[in-house]
């Protein structure tokens, strides 16, 4: 079956920039399905407050994000990047866990979760890997998602999906990046982040 294969990551803010794009792509065209998988951005656990120390210039660079892609970057994100402020983690492999998790309780809505913990991280200040915070982000009921989130075969699911992810990224890790993909064939509509226009014009 022809579908769109989409891999982004909750942490990418390009990811995030890009998710309207993504959006309009897969309401235009309903016959083709949407399969995400989650990057690997961040391989080893840090914090914003840890990046922003190590990049001075972070700030400008989410304000330049949400000037080209029109994607707001919220005041509350923007705030724990200032010292002194309360902290968020950042790691990839737990997040997409989470995800592994709740596309296990809502099949068919991996696109829709995704952008939801994106928004919820870039636009809200939320701290998504704060576990009480993750049914409201997701839409699911917290005791089931607690149960969920118990079974090892999620944490297996989702690191299967994530080394696949990088077999098909190859030598260009680059997020996000969406195919079209019919059998065999795959086609690259986009490898890092782009305009609907660009996008649209290879289909």
């Amino acid at each position: 079956m022809t579908h769109f294969l989409y891999i982004s990551d909750v942490f990418c803010p390009w990811c995030y920039g890009f998710a309207p794009v993504m959006h309009r792509l897969a309401a235009e065209h309903p016959e083709w399905p949407v399969r995400v998988l989650c990057g690997s951005l961040v391989e080893e656990p840090t914090t914003l407050q840890t990046m922003a120390a190590k990049s001075p210039t972070l700030r400008a660079f989410f304000e330049r994000l949400a000037a080209t892609t029109g994607q707001a970057v919220g005041e509350p994100f923007l705030r724990r990047l200032e010292p002194g402020e309360e902290d968020a983690p950042l790691f990839s492999p737990e997040m997409a866990t989470v995800l592994a998790a709740v596309n296990k309780l809502k099949p068919g809505c991996a696109l829709e979760t995704m952008e939801a913990f994106q928004t919820a991280f870039y636009r809200d200040g939320i701290n998504v890997l704060y576990p009480p915070v993750q049914p409201g982000v997701a839409g699911v009921d917290p005791d089931a998602l607690t149960h969920v989130l118990h079974d090892p075969a999620i944490m297996a699911e989702a690191e299967r999906e994530s080394e696949e992810a990088l077999e098909l990224l190859g030598d260009f890790v680059v997020y996000p990046t969406l195919w079209l993909v019919d059998g065999e064939d795959r086609l690259l509509l986009s490898r890092g982040y782009s305009r609907y226009e660009a996008v649209a014009s290879r289909l």
